[in-house]
């Protein structure tokens, strides 16, 4: 009984080993496939991966991506149209992309959007902000802490409100200290064959375009750490978004909600629906087939809500 007892502790020792091994490899050789595009910043004590482009002293665009992701996601679709006369900045959330993630609190609403706070201060100052999925949430407690560093939002399929239920199994399973550090090893050996599954749900009703992996640098959240910072988030965000949206009806920023009927990930009624009603300066406009994604498949529409909510900022200046 004892010699068994040893050979299955060997055993175990030995696939753990091989999984760190593993997950060691693909960490170095995910990052070299899709190495940092920008430069390095302090922010909150940690270092934060962010990229710019267009003139100096243009309109000042911030892109804040959603879970899973990195500044990538929209990035892609939107520098090059706006960085001939505005300043696009994105960055990459904490623990996420190439940037690291502070020791405490990293998975709050309040130290993420300190952060942001920080990104706009070293890159000179208020800046319209555009953001997806859990990232709006970031950019609505940016807007509500630090008001003179936001002149107006575009929320693309926004996370936001309180909802039903537990977070999704794999965030609580990442995120647990029981389960998480075993969990977290599997994910780059699991991950990469379930990303086309998880990638053509935030998609649906339509295809997954075919350059998105690359594009948007996905195979980078399969990264123990990127993961689990990641899921961190996931799972801190019913409790983050209970504790701010009782504030929402005292932002009086400028912003459009672009959201699909059809989104799978994130519902509509719950949060789109439910932000536009409790922001007063805010609209609502409806992609289209677009699923969790109208920034890849309705650009046009964001595209759009940026010089809406340009506009809008236009008047009420003038006002």
């Amino acid at each position: 009984m004892i010699a068994w007892l040893v050979v299955a502790a060997l055993a175990a020792g030995l696939a753990i080993w091989a999984l760190a091994k593993n997950a060691a490899r693909y960490t170095r050789e995910t990052e070299a496939r899709f190495p940092p595009q920008g430069r390095m910043i302090d922010a909150e004590g940690a270092r934060i991966h962010m990229c710019e482009a267009g003139p100096e002293h243009g309109p000042r665009m911030l892109l804040i991506h959603g879970a899973s992701a990195n500044l990538m996601e929209l990035w892609g679709p939107l520098a090059e149209e706006f960085s001939p006369l505005h300043r696009v900045i994105a960055y990459d959330r904490p623990g996420l992309g190439h940037s690291a993630r502070p020791r405490r609190n990293a998975h709050t609403l309040a130290l993420q959007a300190r952060i942001a706070a920080r990104v706009l201060e070293q890159t000179g100052g208020p800046a319209l902000v555009v953001a997806h999925s859990l990232g709006a949430a970031v950019a609505l407690r940016l807007a509500m802490d630090h008001p003179k560093l936001v002149t107006g939002m575009v929320l693309v399929a926004p996370a936001s409100h309180p909802y039903p239920g537990k977070p999704a199994w794999w965030a609580r399973a990442s995120a647990s200290p029981i389960t998480g550090p075993l969990f977290n090893l599997l994910i780059p050996l699991l991950g990469p064959m379930r990303s086309a599954g998880a990638v053509a749900n935030n998609f649906w009703p339509q295809p997954v375009p075919v350059s998105y992996l690359n594009d948007a640098a996905v195979p980078l959240v399969f990264r123990p750490r990127a993961f689990k910072a990641s899921a961190c988030d996931v799972v801190a965000s019913n409790k983050e978004f209970a504790a701010q949206q009782p504030r929402y009806a005292d932002l009086l920023t400028p912003a459009v909600i672009i959201t699909a009927e059809k989104d799978k990930v994130v519902s509509p009624k719950r949060h789109a629906r439910a932000l536009a009603a409790d922001l007063p300066a805010a609209e609502l406009v409806i992609a289209p087939d677009a699923g969790h994604m109208p920034h890849r498949l309705r650009t046009d529409l964001v595209i759009a809500a940026i010089r809406r909510v340009n506009e809008m900022t236009s008047a009420a200046a003038a006002d």
